[in-house]
């Protein structure tokens, strides 16, 4: 969700952005392309912004479907003839690469992989709708939107309302009678069944005060109610489906997805790499603290065997781990850093900032909560308004846990990383990045935004602020949870591969990410529920930030002592959220 923007350079630094005049021919297959995109996702052109289907909900009966691959397939030809006329310039070239996969991942979605067949939750988990609930957000954001006045928005909502019910009855029919054959893991009925209070709840709260005791909102409510008992009583026998999306299958699905010339198999090299060369670098910084902590005990050395090593590390990151919140504190423990953060990356000079008054940090609705620690959304990309804002949710403690889970998961999300985790949702991550795509809009490029690019970055500016010295006089301390962070991005893509793949068990990957990984269990246990509900998506912070620092370390090569951290900073940025493989274009000279 992040757009092109111009970016002012040095003559020695990457080129600036100015577009040249886009092929007339490609230029109108994109339009076409987006209003039919919006058409069959109407909830995303909601959270894009782009508001003349707000009323709708998708159309996943066969016909509705059909009808869509076929206006899919008209289009790819008509874009492969574009593409084969050649005389593209480099910006539409770029462009033409971003469609092609975009069309062949809907394609992919609408022939083998048909998620509302088998998924319950009321959720879209195509990649570019970052996957989320489509019912409960999507109101939501209209409810509680500055779009347009109250007397519109209401009218949407009365519309949206009015299709519920067909809409979840076609979704019951589907999940009874699967054309694709798939049935519903029993994983994703459980997180159906356990966000669903919460979408009646925020329908009784927030939609009945908005729409009024209406007719609409009666048999809306009553739909909704229905579909409760229906997961209850008529999905759960036939519960039984496999949750991995399989070897063939995510091989198809990762290169479209994450738009990269990378196999699975190659991800998964580089990322095994990466973890054993983050460990070493951690066993260094953990001796170090070790040495200042407990002065007296004597160290291995530095090639001690790995499970002395192991030792060291877990000791280190266990003590600094019994630094963090209340369990009642640990939304507001997020949000208390994002000014000293600020401050830090303007006096370092390392990317403009955003405006402070457009980032709120709240704890995450109750029919999203389970899954995540927290998430950065920010509707509306496409508005052209003056004033717009974004939101960073944190995921609350459950009260259903025990002590000593609360506490294990406290300690995962402890005061070193909760700072790091606002680094990324924040400044200098995804909510810098957005700030700087809401300039000069590339339409396209904003809706089929490139996830591996958006985390990549997000996980590159964790490691800014490190390197440059966050923390003073304890920045070994975030050192030690940088460390880990990156542990965790790399053995992402290797839960991802392997247990999508089928080749990595539940205890197995616990394990892993537990003894391995330096992950407390119970942030394991929620990331092992992550990796079963959306394939691919672990695999975009390794990725995104393997590209990141192969781009950085070629730029710097190329530009020399004229190297300057903000203009590579804001020119990796500048183009909109695409591949870095098509952002090496426009950074490195030709």
């Amino acid at each position: 969700m992040r757009t092109l923007i111009p970016v002012l350079v040095a003559a020695l630094a990457a080129p600036s952005v100015v577009r040249a005049e886009q092929n007339p021919k490609l230029d109108a297959l994109v339009k076409r392309y987006l209003d039919g995109l919006f058409k069959a996702k109407p909830h995303l052109a909601t959270f894009m912004g782009d508001h003349r289907f707000d009323g709708a909900l998708p159309d996943v009966t066969p016909v509705g479907t059909k009808k869509r691959e076929a206006e899919l397939v008209k289009q790819q030809k008509e874009l492969q003839a574009i593409v084969k006329a050649g005389g593209l310039a480099d910006d539409d070239r770029a462009d033409a690469q971003i469609l092609g996969d975009g069309i062949a991942l809907e394609l992919l979605y609408l022939r083998e992989i048909r998620d509302w067949e088998w998924d319950p939750r009321l959720y879209d988990s195509f990649p570019y709708y970052d996957p989320r609930e489509i019912v409960g957000q999507r109101l939501s954001d209209i409810i509680h939107g500055d779009f347009a006045p109250d007397a519109e928005r209401k009218k949407s909502v009365l519309a949206q309302l009015v299709a519920l019910p067909k809409f979840l009855a076609a979704e019951q029919a589907a999940l009874l009678h699967p054309k694709g054959k798939r049935h519903t893991p029993k994983i994703y009925l459980d997180q159906a069944l356990k966000g669903h209070p919460g979408v009646l709840e925020f329908f009784e709260s927030e939609v009945k005060p908005f729409a009024g005791d209406s007719p609409q909102y009666a048999k809306a409510f009553l739909a909704l109610q229905k579909y409760g008992q229906f997961l209850e009583k008529e999905l759960a026998p036939h519960a039984d489906g496999d949750w991995r999306l399989g070897a063939e299958l995510f091989a198809k699905k990762f290169p479209l997805a994450l738009q990269t010339q990378m196999t699975p198999a190659d991800l998964m090299g580089r990322a095994r790499a990466a973890f054993a060369g983050y460990r070493q670098e951690l066993y260094a910084v953990s001796s170090k603290l070790h040495g200042k902590l407990w002065p007296r005990d004597p160290l291995p050395g530095a090639n001690a065997a790995p499970a002395d090593q192991q030792r060291v590390i877990q000791r280190v990151v266990d003590e600094l781990a019994k630094e963090h919140a209340r369990p009642d504190q640990l939304v507001a423990a997020h949000a208390k850093n994002l000014d000293d953060l600020r401050d830090f990356i303007t006096q370092k000079d390392l990317v403009s900032l955003p405006p402070r008054d457009t980032l709120k940090v709240e704890p995450m609705p109750e029919f999203k909560r389970g899954s995540s620690a927290a998430e950065y959304l920010a509707p509306g990309v496409l508005l052209r308004n003056a004033s717009w804002h974004a939101t960073y949710y944190v995921d609350p403690i459950d009260p259903s846990w025990p002590p000593d889970k609360v506490e294990s998961y406290l300690r995962g999300q402890n005061d070193y990383q909760v700072q790091l985790v606002a680094a990324h949702e924040a400044y200098p991550g995804h909510h810098t990045q957005y700030f700087h795509s809401k300039q000069n809009l590339n339409p396209l490029r904003a809706v089929l935004w490139n996830a591996a690019m958006v985390e990549g970055w997000a996980v590159y500016g964790e490691g800014l602020m490190v390197s440059n010295g966050w923390g003073g006089e304890r920045n070994d301390r975030f050192k030690v949870f940088d460390l880990v962070g990156l542990m965790i991005s790399s053995a992402n893509a290797i839960l991802d591969i392997e247990l999508q793949s089928g080749h990595m068990s539940d205890e197995e990957a616990v394990r892993f990410m537990v003894e391995d990984g330096f992950q407390p269990k119970a942030q394991a246990e929620k990331k092992l529920i992550r990796a079963k509900l959306d394939s691919t998506q672990l695999c975009q912070y390794f990725l995104g930030l393997d590209e990141i620092q192969t781009l950085e370390k070629d730029y710097r090569a190329q530009v020399g002592a004229e190297f300057k951290q903000k203009t590579f900073n804001e020119a990796l940025i500048g183009h909109g959220s695409i591949a870095v493989r098509l952002l090496r274009g426009y950074l490195l000279k030709k």
